[in-house]
């Protein structure tokens, strides 16, 4: 058996776990003075797959909990399976079974698709989601052609800058891979943030009191999915955040 079957879903928010994948892979990324190339594109592929497991993380939550989202989704396809075998709570992981979150598209139909987002989004998470598109096609040469370029890939990046390196092999070196996982923290980071404001801010104001004590409950149901509590620059506690909410929104 390949799997560990005694594994228990994390209490962290979907961000303490990605900040946890990235610390452990940052540990086995090749040191400037001697470093390998595919080591390099190893690592790169285990950033974004932590940035791929941090979407699927906190979408499957929000599905759970959130029911404008419940509402978004009450007509999507499950497998028989899935539905037969998946509990409750991870259910939501079979819709998004066939969501891939490599590429701009996938990205922004994934979060009107799935959680409701509507309107335009703000131009510092278009940048960070137009950024890891870019990560994404390196990844993407890595994966399927060896750390080649391939034409698709030339086209996505810039053909005119790209077109004379087609076929060539991916050169990777200790600046560009800290710069790609740079970019995956940063478009982690501008999504947990968008998201934590959009769905509070969905919230009809009626149901706002104004009073950390009689709001506690639905402010930190959404609170502990989005909160950091791992890295150095951790959130602030609830009641401390909540006081921010309400002198922004109520």
């Amino acid at each position: 058996m390949l799997f560990d079957a005694t594994y228990r879903e994390s209490k962290g928010s979907a961000l303490d776990e990605f900040i946890t994948r990235l610390e452990a892979l940052n540990k086995l990324a090749p040191k400037p003075t001697n470093f390998d190339v595919y080591q390099g594109q190893l690592v790169m592929l285990g950033v974004v797959a932590a940035v791929e497991s941090y979407f699927r993380t906190i979408f499957r939550r929000l599905i759970s909990v959130d029911p404008i989202c419940q509402q978004v989704v009450q007509k999507k396809d499950v497998s028989y399976g899935a539905a037969m075998h998946l509990s409750k709570e991870l259910l939501p992981e079979a819709i998004l079974e066939r969501v891939s979150f490599v590429g701009r598209e996938s990205i922004v139909a994934s979060l009107r698709d799935y959680l409701g987002v509507k309107g335009n989004l703000p131009p510092d998470l278009e940048l960070a989601i137009d950024d890891y598109a870019r990560v994404c096609q390196l990844r993407h040469c890595a994966v399927h052609r060896f750390g080649k370029l391939g034409a698709s890939n030339a086209i996505a990046l810039g053909l005119s800058d790209h077109s004379n390196l087609l076929e060539k092999p991916l050169k990777l070196d200790y600046v560009s891979l800290q710069n790609a996982i740079a970019i995956s923290t940063g478009l982690v980071k501008s999504i947990n943030n968008f998201l934590f404001n959009e769905l509070l801010s969905r919230i009809p104001p009626e149901d706002w009191t104004g009073s950390y004590s009689q709001d506690r409950v639905i402010f930190r149901k959404y609170y502990y999915l989005f909160s950091d509590k791992v890295s150095s620059n951790r959130t602030a506690e609830p009641r401390k955040l909540y006081a921010q909410f309400v002198q922004q929104r109520l």
